[in-house]
């Protein structure tokens, strides 16, 4: 599902050897002892000199079996190690012009030999995707005196030799998120939302449809940004709290035509594996603020993974290229181009959706349309968009210069995280972006 769109930028050894600079001297050093005893663990710094540089940045470095790594200093950003891989992510980067992030290397005591340490620093510029890579930095792991030789494995052999890390053992179907029934009190009422989120640590959001007539207020949101708008709420976390389960809870407050207790739905969404998921909210008379651990695994353990699949579709008025009502179709033909995912967050402009597909160079060239026209299925519906932009304003000047030059007056500007539809404002929350009318 996501599969990155990769625009190469090569970039030339200017340092001499303490890194690889791009022309726009973004220059990255990675600094480690010379030698390491096997068995023992060794702290690594990455000096990040970025200048000016912000936004979405993600750093990457690939380690031989029996090398695992942990962070030590985030530096405000997202880490994970999985498959071999580590992972860096900011969302946006720091101000300073030079950060340093420190993390930790377990060493195998079997493994003996050179440890090759480099990586790519990734980054956007002018709309553009921009890389400077570490020359690499050579760490001599030397064999503890008491290991029996017969066990030793050059690291140039390990990922051979040595078995790989086992299969990561996170349960997905325990992930789940409990909403009680809504509780009256004087005010409106309370909603508490019990999210179960297992070992997932990063983004995540609750989105929760709201009848008519009730309004949102922020509550406790467990270090999650809360907004209200058009009868949805949204909680969305960039790191997730470190409890494996925790109780988040928003008030409604009725206006004087409604005295019924709400009817809500909604769902809970994380990151997993750079994939995103969802899950249903569903709802229980349980008293979830006073809940103890055992009556918490016991209701976790109550609900079917089957039942938190499946959230409907919100209604959306959309424009749409043809007018049949026909039932939504599953495949797009040969004459789509499917949307391909990018990384981070970022903005296209939306110029129709229809339910059945079109021929896309004959339909949109016949509206003036001359950009890349790309279509993806999304509710139910194939959208069709155009353009990428890691900035809102140059997606909403495109957004008008279409509504200007073109037969289409509706466009409007959409958002992605990853590849995955946000909306507009979630975006400006998440990457700090500035809105234009």
């Amino acid at each position: 599902m996501f599969k990155y769109i990769v625009i190469l930028l090569v970039v030339n050894a200017l340092l001499d050897g303490t890194g690889i600079t791009s022309k726009n001297n973004v220059v990255m050093d990675i600094h480690a002892p010379a030698e390491i005893v096997a068995g023992s663990t060794v702290d690594v710094d990455i000096e990040l000199h970025k200048g000016d540089l912000s936004g979405f940045a993600r750093f990457q470095q690939q380690l031989p079996n029996g090398v695992t790594a942990s962070p030590v200093l985030p530096a405000d950003m997202n880490f994970t190690f999985e498959d071999n891989t580590v992972k860096m992510i900011w969302l946006n980067l720091p101000r300073e012009e030079i950060i340093t992030v420190r993390y930790r290397l377990h060493i195998n005591e079997r493994l003996s030999g050179n440890l090759d340490l480099n990586g790519t620093f990734s980054y956007i510029e002018n709309n553009q995707r921009k890389y400077a890579e570490a020359t690499s930095t050579l760490m001599a792991v030397n064999s503890p005196p008491d290991i029996d030789k017969r066990l030793i494995v050059d690291v140039a052999e390990a990922d051979r030799k040595l078995p790989s890390p086992p299969p990561s053992l996170k349960q997905l179907d325990n992930v789940m998120a409990i909403r009680q029934d809504p509780v009256a009190d004087d005010n409106g009422y309370i909603v508490n939302i019990l999210v179960n989120k297992g070992d997932n640590n990063h983004f995540a959001k609750i989105e929760e449809i709201i009848p008519d007539g009730f309004t949102a207020f922020e509550m406790e949101n467990r270090g999650g940004l809360f907004s209200f708008s058009e009868q949805r709420v949204r909680i969305i976390w960039r790191n997730l709290p470190a409890e494996s389960s925790f109780i988040t809870s928003y008030r409604l407050v009725p206006d004087d035509t409604r005295t019924e207790v709400p009817q809500l739905s909604g769902e809970f969404a994380f990151m997993h594996n750079e994939i995103t998921n969802s899950r249903k909210i569903v709802q229980r008379d349980t008293e979830l603020p006073s809940i103890d651990e055992t009556n918490r695994n016991q209701l976790l353990a109550s609900i079917s993974p089957l039942e938190t699949y499946g959230l409907p579709p919100g209604n959306r008025h959309e424009s749409t290229p043809s007018t049949s009502s026909a039932t939504p179709q599953r495949t797009l033909q040969n004459t789509s181009r499917p949307l391909k995912a990018e990384e981070g967050v970022y903005y296209r402009v939306q110029i129709a959706a229809g339910q059945r597909p079109v021929n896309i160079e004959q339909y949109f060239r016949q509206r003036n349309i001359t950009d890349d026209v790309h279509s993806e299925i999304h509710e139910g519906w194939i959208k069709y968009s155009v353009g990428s932009y890691y900035d809102y304003k140059s997606a909403r000047d495109h957004r008008v210069n279409i509504r200007n030059a073109t037969s289409i007056n509706d466009a409007f500007v959409t958002a992605y995280n990853n590849g995955s539809r946000i909306t507009v404002q979630e975006a400006l929350m998440f990457a700090n972006h500035q809105w234009y009318r």
